[in-house]
């Protein structure tokens, strides 16, 4: 059975073909179109063929309008429309609703500043710390370090 579809195609900024075409499949109506350009192959061709027949998008818009002019639900436009078109008429549906925007995506950004825990304390201050007051618990916990990291230092680097 022949069906009607519209097919668009370009190359570069050129339309080089813009009509509708009388054929059984889409393949049909692409081979249909590259005889009439002349080409032996499509490369370098940007091209679009409905997958929908023309007469049944026709027949959605018509029953839109109807729906949207009249108030008149689908259902009451008199159209018979196949299990080919409700499909469609789902898909419109379907996109014609607002997506819930998804969540950004955390990304690793290597410029930016590391947080305070991974950054090394001024051990010049610490060392003063804990000479001035001779507590190393309260040093520690001051600077963020562990109490057996800051002893390791100290002795290593004679504190005391």
């Amino acid at each position: 059975m022949k069906r009607t579809y519209k097919l668009i195609a370009s190359r570069g900024n050129e339309i080089v073909f813009d009509d509708r075409l009388q054929a059984d499949s889409p393949r049909d109506a692409r081979r249909e179109m590259k005889k009439l350009l002349g080409l032996a192959s499509l490369s370098g061709i940007v091209y679009s063929i409905t997958e929908i027949p023309v007469d049944l998008i026709r027949e959605i818009v018509d029953a839109r309008i109807a729906e949207l002019a009249g108030g008149a639900p689908l259902a009451n436009c008199g159209l018979k429309i196949s299990d080919c078109g409700l499909k469609s008429l789902r898909r419109l549906a379907t996109l014609e609703q607002t997506p819930e925007e998804p969540a950004p995506c955390p990304r690793f950004d290597p410029l930016a500043d590391l947080p305070d825990s991974a950054t090394e304390p001024d051990w010049n201050l610490v060392k003063r710390h804990f000479r001035r007051y001779g507590n190393p618990e309260a040093t520690a916990s001051k600077y963020g370090i562990a109490l057996r990291d800051l002893n390791a230092r100290a002795r290593r680097e004679a504190w005391s």
